[in-house]
């Protein structure tokens, strides 16, 4: 509520007040005034009898006198009579409003006044600094829910005055995942990632936002996240282990062997991780070692050969520059992990290029192991497989073969919205 409307409402309470108080009074003194004029005129008749009841010999002079003064000093006494009461009736109205407008305040000041959520938002400021370096350090397991409120309020106040800070947004991406919250915590953190694309802070939170998840597609896109950190920071254990961790997530066991080699021994023996990668390993290793050999050989032969052109009705809208993208998914369920992906810079149309086992994201999940596949060709300015509005597309539904590799045709017709 504004200060205006707050103004408004207190000014039309406090006039129906006022109305309501004097409405009943003004009407009693309308009635006692005409009560006044009504008995002044009785007495004016009641002495023109006298003074004619004199003339025609029916009372003295001395009786006519006597009969005016009384009624002269009846008109005084109900004068006073009258005055006293009206004093003390205009006393018991006045009274009455004095507390109901006062009553009316109270409470329409304590619907509308933000006192407490002003010291509540000061208290949230001051502590941002210390749970700030709370949550940074990774403490945020003991935050109380009195912290989470406080640290999200003063959060958000910073990023309503400064919509660019992109620490601010990672904070509060953090706070959602330390919550459960976990596309609140995406949304925040790809705001932090437009702003500063390259901070490895933020691109480090990033994958971790994306490894909550239980989706393939996530997984991936946080394995690639992590990829090209470790690319560019080679020693960093806790990028290693990560590492590990997604792709031993994502079934891959070659991944999740080469990256828990590197951080291995670095684990105390009875590490929960360690312990549980040790665990997948094994896992993956005998789910690798139960699929028959002939079976790996047609897979490593399975996929399409594909050629990509483009409908006339949206060749203007190619981007100068940008990515071409052609993957494949399972038609028969929900999962959106692609089964096999080929990316490339954009080039002249018609394209030609093959999609196979080759070039599956994981050895587990591949067209091999698909009996019927959505094909999709996307031309987008980013290398993401997760499309996006404005991408340019084209799909096709198609049967595998397992052992063979089939010539396919896929026209990108489409604009995305």
């Amino acid at each position: 509520m504004s200060w205006t409307e707050f103004g408004l409402i207190t000014s039309g309470l406090i006039t129906l007040v006022l109305l309501l108080v004097a409405f009943p009074w003004l009407r009693r003194r309308e009635v006692r005034q005409r009560d006044v004029l009504s008995n002044i005129e009785i007495v004016r008749q009641r002495l023109t009898e006298l003074e004619r009841e004199v003339s025609e010999g029916l009372i003295s002079e001395a009786d006519r006198q006597k009969a005016s003064d009384e009624l002269k000093l009846a008109m005084v006494d109900e004068a006073v009579s009258e005055a006293t009461v009206k004093k003390q009736s205009a006393l018991l109205p006045l009274l009455t409003g004095a507390v109901l407008a006062i009553a009316t305040g109270i409470i329409v000041y304590a619907s509308v006044n933000h006192l407490q959520q002003v010291r509540q938002a000061e208290a949230a400021i001051e502590s941002l600094p210390a749970l700030s370096d709370k949550l940074a350090s990774g403490d945020a397991g003991s935050f109380t829910a009195q912290d989470i409120a406080s640290l999200t309020y003063a959060i958000r106040q910073r990023l309503r005055a400064e919509p660019e800070d992109a620490t601010g947004w990672m904070f509060l991406g953090r706070l959602w995942m330390s919550v459960g919250e976990d596309e609140q915590a995406l949304q925040s953190i790809q705001r932090a990632l437009s702003l500063k694309p390259g901070d490895m802070t933020i691109r480090i939170t990033y994958a971790q936002a994306l490894m909550v998840s239980e989706d393939a597609g996530k997984l991936a896109a946080a394995r690639r996240v992590l990829q090209s950190l470790t690319e560019e920071n080679p020693e960093n254990d806790n990028l290693s282990l990560m590492m590990a961790v997604v792709s031993a997530r994502l079934g891959d066991l070659a991944g999740t062997e080469r990256y828990f080699a590197l951080i291995r021994d670095k684990l105390p023996p009875q590490h929960e991780t360690r312990l549980a990668l040790e665990e997948r390993i094994a896992g993956l290793k005998k789910q690798q070692q139960s699929v028959p050999f002939a079976a790996e050989q047609m897979a490593a032969k399975t996929g399409f050969d594909i050629t990509v052109t483009i409908a006339d009705e949206i060749k203007d809208k190619l981007p100068d520059d940008g990515y071409l993208i052609v993957y494949a998914q399972d038609a028969q369920s929900e999962n959106r992990m692609p089964a096999a992906v080929v990316k490339m810079q954009l080039q002249n149309f018609p394209v030609s290029l093959s999609l196979s086992t080759d070039n599956a994201m994981v050895p587990t999940f591949t067209l091999a192991s698909l009996q019927q596949v959505r094909l999709t060709a996307r031309i987008s300015t980013g290398d993401d497989v997760m499309p996006a509005a404005g991408d340019l597309s084209g799909e096709l539904t198609v049967p595998v073969s397992p052992g063979e590799v089939l010539p396919l045709p896929i026209q990108i017709n489409k604009e995305l919205q």
